[in-house]
């Protein structure tokens, strides 16, 4: 599945270049921000969304009236949150992740509106990890890897994998305002990839990554 995606993402690029003389004027790129709400899939259950950030850039290129192909780059908070009583422990991911959104466009004659509607693979590179735990309004922050010095000796370092493998899918519209258009999107990331890297723990536990993610931003048009 990895191979797949990483197949999948090689041709998107390949082709989006391939063909950007011919569709000069049809390019778009802008930037976009929102919030997520991210949980653990796999073995981990029981626990609850976390609130984080992303924010990124793209860029578009329309082969046709009702496809276009984008790359996007963002930075996005993940990992999850886990209440008891008066204790919060928050699991943080931080990523920086490439994804490419094969779309369908539904122009709307006579209307600034434009629904949108995509899929494709994400490629993520994990930046940081960190734990941090609240008891009675006190917290503290630690790294992954100082988990078990931190703990005395008690819990080991939670080590995650560097490279996250998902496939993602949502939708969304461009609302036309002077030569480029205002984007709303919400889509759903699904971590096909076990991120767990904790030694003795291979074969056992399986963390895989979700999200939601609710964006706002803007498409600036360019090109002929």
């Amino acid at each position: 599945m990895k191979r797949f995606a990483l197949v999948s993402t090689g041709v998107a690029l390949i082709l989006m270049f391939a063909a950007a003389p011919s569709f000069a004027q049809n390019m778009s790129a802008g930037v976009k921000a929102g919030v997520d709400f991210a949980n653990f899939g796999g073995d981990i259950e029981g626990t609850d969304s976390k609130t984080g950030f992303s924010a990124g850039a793209f860029f578009g290129l329309d082969l046709h009236e009702y496809f276009r192909l984008q790359f996007e780059g963002q930075y996005v908070q993940k990992g999850m949150k886990e209440s008891e009583d008066n204790i919060e422990l928050k699991w943080k991911l931080d990523y920086i992740e490439f994804m490419i959104p094969a779309t369908l466009t539904i122009p709307i004659q006579n209307s600034a509106f434009t629904p949108r509607f995509y899929a494709g693979p994400a490629i993520g590179l994990e930046m940081s990890c960190k734990l941090s735990g609240e008891v009675d309004g006190q917290s503290e922050t630690v790294n992954c890897d100082e988990v078990a010095e931190a703990s005395g000796g008690e819990l080991p370092d939670i080590k995650t994998k560097s490279v996250d493998i998902g496939v993602f899918f949502g939708g969304g519209v461009d609302i036309g305002v002077g030569n480029g258009a205002v984007t709303f999107d919400v889509l759903y990331n699904l971590g096909l990839s076990n991120i767990n890297d904790i030694p003795g723990t291979e074969g056992v536990l399986d963390i895989k990554n979700k999200n939601i993610q609710i964006l706002v931003g803007y498409r600036f048009l360019f090109g002929g």
